[in-house]
């Protein structure tokens, strides 16, 4: 093998790995341990996610600046009465409380809005927005990092089973 020949392999080999970095960084959600994340709700108070526990949950992780975000929680908006009724959603924000209560109270959106009190970075997340279920036991059956179609009734039925 020629030394072009090594170095070529050489130069893909590490783009590959470079690129797995940047993959596992921007589309893998972090494994996350829910009941400890530190989280307030509008008057400042800690919420306790696994007050939760015996109830399936929508967790949103979301930015008020963040287009996929705001489409993903209107949506969810949307089919919260008639489609999700039995489902809790949280949408958890690192934004501040001033900035959460503001987004909150333009949209009238009928879920619990939360504040994680450091930034996203600090717990591995580093692209919005990310989505995790948990089923009546707090355990996470399913995570994502980008838009979800709740709108797609496969979608929808496939999510709504894993939390069962």
């Amino acid at each position: 093998m020629s030394k072009r020949s090594t170095y070529i392999i050489l130069i893909i080999a590490i783009l590959g790995v470079i690129g797995l970095y940047y993959y596992n960084k921007y589309r893998v959600a972090p494994v996350l341990q829910i009941p400890a994340l530190d989280v307030v709700s509008d008057d400042g108070n800690p919420f306790t996610i696994s007050s939760l526990k015996g109830k399936k949950v929508i967790i949103s992780f979301y930015a008020s600046w963040c287009p996929p975000c705001r489409e993903e929680l209107k949506v969810l908006s949307k089919i919260k009465n008639d489609k999700l009724s039995d489902i809790e959603i949280l949408a958890i924000t690192d934004e501040g409380i001033d900035k959460m209560i503001a987004f909150r109270n333009g949209k009238q959106y009928p879920f619990t809005f939360l504040t994680l009190k450091a930034p996203f970075s600090t717990i591995g997340i580093n692209s919005i927005p990310v989505t995790y279920l948990l089923n009546t036991n707090g355990e996470i059956v399913y995570n994502n990092v980008g838009y979800i179609d709740w709108e797609d009734e496969s979608t929808l039925s496939h999510l709504k089973a894993l939390m069962d």
